[in-house]
């Protein structure tokens, strides 16, 4: 009997509890029956696992010499650990106890997973401009708790905003705007990865048009994580009069009802420094409130029944409603007169947040009650694990990026019920390098930061020899 050691490392020694472990095997000089493959932990536990991305001998339709190879580590507290990988041994994996396929209940939905610890939908959008048809995960529910946190299925986790989707390029949000082609690259009973493919629409900025983009979404069964990768065309602009190369906002985005919030506390890993209020919004308000001061019955038919949606608080409705009227798609003004008045609150905006005394009037708490802050908006700095969080419920969302990023911008509104967490700073200056891999988790952690923590630093696989049993 043949077998190699899979010697699992565990960085810092992390307490690990259903942690996915993917590595990339290699049997070039002793091709193998993919087919006959078990693997074993120390103590004698078999553990199912999942073959992908192989790649078949020169020599043979039938033997691998490369494949990489997922599982489920459901516990582990010491540095190392060895796990036996037979290779002449057929133990089949139970579909029934992986990751299942469900039927989509959303009209654009594409992919409807159970993973023994999420129920959630990914949805291709329908790009009818209303958050109802955002593309992303629109359906997000942790069993144990059985709550959809995006009600009503009218917002979504995942999408990309900044620098395209701006009033200064005339758009707004993509997955409002844009429809996503969805390929399956592996689904299976312990790994599922999907890819989106968009392409971004022309705006009103020459140096952002013809721009395409890929998000890679990959689940795990039984386990909190789930994480994605975003690829965009090289693009260089500005925002908010500064340069900006190759970084994107991303935005999770949460309802639960007016005069409710899934989330009432943010924090960054050690303490969170921010900036409170955010200027940027009550200007562009107001601007929206003067354009929109004159009677209705004077007003354009797009324009009216843009004012009639939004009704007489505009901190009320979703900041999607702050940029409709600079939508080039919705029709409401010209391009001349979005870029006019574009350029009017750039302008004000970038003096107020960075050449007054609210640039250094930066904060420091453990984590913050977001929304008693001014605007219900905080912009915290520089951080790559933070988390959002229910004291209620205990629960808590939890993400680590592979980039560092600059600033956040972190709404929790109880006026409207909306939640967001975005890869953007002040005046919707985009922060998030493209490239970067987004891991996420939801669950009741007893340290947020030692789950972000596992996250930043993943179990660690070396490939033993082949030798016989």
């Amino acid at each position: 009997m043949k077998k190699c050691t899979l010697m699992l490392n565990n960085p810092d020694g992390i307490t690990r509890h259903n942690e996915p472990v993917i590595a990339r095997l290699f049997f070039k000089e002793q091709p193998i029956d993919p087919s006959k493959l078990k693997l074993v932990n120390e103590q004698g536990k078999v553990i199912p696992h999942q073959l992908f991305d192989i790649v078949y001998d020169d020599d043979t339709d039938t033997l691998i010499s490369a494949c990489s190879i997922a599982f489920i580590v459901t516990n582990l507290d010491q540095l190392v650990e060895n796990y036996n990988l037979y290779l002449d041994e057929k133990t089949p994996v139970d579909n029934a106890n992986g990751i299942k396929q469900l039927v989509p209940t959303l009209n654009d939905g594409v992919k409807r997973l159970d993973t023994g610890h999420y129920i959630l939908e990914l949805c291709r959008g329908t790009a009818d401009g209303t958050s109802y048809g955002k593309w992303g995960i629109r359906y997000f529910s942790a069993k144990a708790e059985g709550r959809n946190l995006i009600k009503d299925c009218s917002n979504a986790i995942g999408g990309f905003y900044g620098p395209f989707f701006t009033p200064a390029n005339g758009l707004i949000n993509p997955p409002e705007h844009t429809i996503v082609e969805c390929e399956t690259e592996v689904e299976g009973p312990i790994y599922c990865r999907y890819r989106f493919n968009g392409k971004i629409p022309n705006g009103l900025d020459p140096a952002l048009h013809d721009k395409s983009f890929s998000i890679v979404w990959e689940f795990f069964y039984q386990s909190p994580w789930f994480r994605r990768t975003y690829y965009v065309d090289d693009f260089e602009t500005s925002v908010d009069g500064m340069p900006v190369i190759n970084k994107i906002t991303v935005g999770d985005e949460y309802e639960s009802g007016k005069n409710n919030v899934v989330f009432s506390r943010f924090a960054s890993y050690g303490g969170t420094f921010y900036r409170q209020g955010d200027l940027y919004a009550n200007i562009l308000a107001d601007e929206v409130n003067r354009i929109l001061s004159q009677p209705l019955d004077q007003l354009p038919p797009n324009a009216r029944l843009y004012r009639e949606s939004i009704g007489d608080n505009i901190n009320a409705v979703s900041w999607d409603f702050f940029w409709r009227l600079f939508c080039v798609k919705e029709g409401i003004l010209s391009d001349e007169e979005i870029k006019a008045h574009v350029k009017t609150i750039l302008r004000k905006a970038h003096h107020v947040v960075h050449n007054s005394a609210r640039n250094k009037e930066v904060l420091f708490a453990k984590d913050v009650d977001v929304n008693s802050v001014p605007e219900q908006t905080i912009f915290p700095l520089a951080a790559n694990k933070t988390a959002e969080i229910n004291p209620e419920s205990g629960y808590a969302m939890v993400w680590y990026t592979s980039n560092i990023v600059g600033r956040y911008q972190i709404v929790q509104r109880k006026d409207s019920g909306w939640v967001n967490w975005g890869t953007n700073g002040e005046n919707e200056y985009p922060e998030l390098p493209t490239g970067s891999t987004i891991y996420t988790a939801y669950g009741q952690f007893d340290d947020w930061q030692k789950q972000a923590d596992s996250m930043e630093k993943n179990i660690d696989v070396k490939q033993g020899l082949i030798e016989d049993e």
